[in-house]
C-alpha cells in the first residue's frame, strides 16, 4: 500500500498482474515439473492410423468386388456317377457355395440306355436335405419314405430314357456351417445302382 499527497492509502495493483476482462480469478502460471511436461507425443501414431484406414478400405473394397462377381452369392456344381454296367447315369445338380436365407438349386437326373423298365427310386441323405426348407419336388413322388439316414422317393416309370427331380429349396436362416450329402439310384431291392457325393459350403 502507499500513502498518497491527501493522506489517503491507495492499493497499488501491478498491471501484470490484474486479471483480464472476462476472467474468473488470477491465472498463475502451470508450476515446473507438472505430469504432463514427461508425456511425448507418439510418433507412430498417426502412422498407425492412416494404416488401419487403408486396411479397412482394401477389406470393403475386395468384400465389392467379390460381390460383383457373384462369389458371394450361390456357386452351383453338378457330380455325375455311372453304374458299374454303364447304363445308369446319376446327375446331381448342386449348390456348391451358399449363404442362409437363399435360394439353392438341386436337380437329380437319371439316364438309362435303352429307357427304364419300371419305377425309379432315389435316395438322398437327410442330414443334407435338413440343412434346407424344402416347398416342393417336381415331379411328385408317388410314395415317399425315410430311414435313419435317407429319404427315399419313388416315381412312376418316366417315359423316354431320362428322368428329371427338381427340389424347391432354400437354406434355412441362421445357417453357418456346409454339410456333406449324397443321392442313390436304388434297385428293385434297395440296393445302391449309383451313388454320388457332395458338400455345400456356407459363406458368411
Amino acid at each position: 500500500m502507499e500513502e498518497g499527497p491527501s493522506g489517503y492509502r491507495s492499493a497499488v495493483i501491478d498491471q501484470e498482474e490484474r486479471p483480464r476482462p472476462g476472467s474468473t480469478g488470477w491465472l498463475k502460471p502451470a508450476p515446473a515439473g507438472s505430469t504432463t511436461d514427461s508425456i511425448e507425443p507418439d510418433p507412430g501414431a498417426g502412422a498407425r492410423g492412416v494404416w488401419l484406414r487403408r486396411i479397412f478400405m482394401a477389406l470393403l473394397a475386395v468384400l465389392v468386388a467379390l460381390g460383383l462377381l457373384g462369389l458371394l452369392g450361390v456357386r452351383s456344381r453338378t457330380v455325375t456317377a455311372q453304374s458299374a454296367d454303364g447304363q445308369v447315369e446319376l446327375s446331381v445338380r448342386y449348390a456348391q457355395v451358399a449363404r442362409a436365407g437363399l435360394d439353392v438349386p438341386f436337380r437329380i437326373t437319371v439316364r438309362r440306355q435303352g429307357g427304364f423298365a419300371g419305377d425309379v427310386t432315389l435316395a438322398a441323405s437327410s442330414s443334407y436335405l435338413d440343412l434346407f426348407d424344402r416347398n416342393a419336388v417336381d415331379p411328385e413322388p408317388s410314395s415317399a419314405t425315410s430311414t435313419e439316414d435317407d429319404v427315399i422317393w419313388q416315381f412312376h416309370q418316366p417315359p423316354g430314357d431320362t428322368l428329371e427331380v427338381s427340389l424347391d429349396m432354400q437354406v434355412q436362416g441362421g445357417r453357418h456351417w456346409g454339410r456333406s450329402g449324397h443321392v442313390s439310384v436304388l434297385d428293385q431291392s434297395g440296393q445302391p445302382v449309383a451313388t454320388v457325393s457332395f458338400k455345400t459350403w456356407l459363406v458368411p
